[in-house]
């Protein structure tokens, strides 16, 4: 019997199914009793990738097929050994229950995990008071020195071929070059955990603490890029988050870090136009700006 009704033949059908919690429901049904887990209506929990939904107490998390994504077992496995791994360091995650797969129309991989009970670091910053955001930009620092650490292979993500393919010359006509000679004067590891996604919808302020979610595309690389979606997007630059930051993190010195984040993502160059507004950028102006920011100095 199929359980999931639609056709998927492009992304778009997926993206359909996904806002109509219904289709995905005997689906659904069908895994919690495999997993003898109590049912209860999905509810459609917003994601870019996967299909989740929130099934009374836990959370699903349903991974589109081969037909119309790349590598979606590689997804699975990366938030599978994601939330394996935090467990294990004891930072604060989703815990997980079950994973697997279930033949059906398609063939969907999925998770099932226990949520985190909390707050989004976007909504927490919009009411939070100096030393809240300094005592939790301390914990977010004292959690990555957890979790960047050194980590054998986990997916098939390539950062250097990925970061490579970016268009670096959109930013202009010597910055790909720029580039070029500044990661090979300042030489990382490349073998750290990156969680890659580490913006204000993922980091979560629960009761005492500060946890994270979303592993699926999580990846092997510099752990210098982890700071990217966090300072620029989650913090947007407040003085009070990056003072607790670098408290516990112990970088000395955060812009440069920063600067090789960027330099390393395959999002660098759209980061970067984002961030500045601009379209042109030579290194040694994103450089100056970085320690502006940083030091909380205006651009007088």
């Amino acid at each position: 019997m199929d359980y999931f009704k639609n056709q998927l033949n492009q992304w778009t059908d997926w993206q359909a199914a996904i806002a109509e919690p219904g289709a995905f429901e005997p689906l659904i049904q069908q895994i919690y009793r495999s997993e003898n887990e109590p049912f209860k209506t999905p509810e459609l929990v917003p994601d870019s990738l996967a299909a989740v939904f929130a099934v009374g107490a836990t959370q699903i998390a349903i991974f589109p097929p081969t037909s119309i994504a790349t590598h979606p077992r590689d997804r699975y496995q990366t938030e599978r050994f994601s939330l394996t791994r935090l467990a294990r360091l004891q930072v604060t995650a989703p815990i997980l229950l079950h994973s697997g797969f279930i033949f059906d129309t398609y063939q969907f991989y999925y998770v099932i995990y226990q949520p985190l009970v909390g707050i989004s670091l976007t909504e927490f910053a919009n009411t939070a008071e100096p030393l809240a955001k300094s005592t939790l930009g301390r914990q977010i620092g004292t959690a990555l020195r957890k979790i960047n650490r050194e980590v054998a292979s986990f997916n098939q993500v390539d950062v250097q071929v990925l970061a490579s393919q970016a268009d670096w010359n959109q930013l202009g006509a010597t910055f790909a070059a720029e580039r070029q000679a500044y990661l090979a004067a300042h030489p990382v590891a490349m073998n750290r955990f990156v969680h890659g996604q580490l913006n204000g919808t993922n980091v979560i302020v629960t009761t005492g603490t500060v946890g994270f979610q979303h592993f699926q595309t999580a990846l092997q690389g510099p752990w210098q890029m982890e700071l990217v979606p966090l300072v620029l997007q989650a913090f947007g630059g407040d003085p009070d988050f990056l003072a607790g930051l670098q408290t516990t993190l112990q970088s000395p010195d955060l812009a440069t870090d920063l600067l090789i984040g960027l330099l390393w993502r395959a999002d660098g160059p759209a980061q970067i136009k984002a961030w500045l507004g601009v379209d042109t950028v030579t290194l040694t102006t994103l450089a100056q700006k970085l320690t502006r920011l940083v030091k909380n100095e205006s651009e007088g």
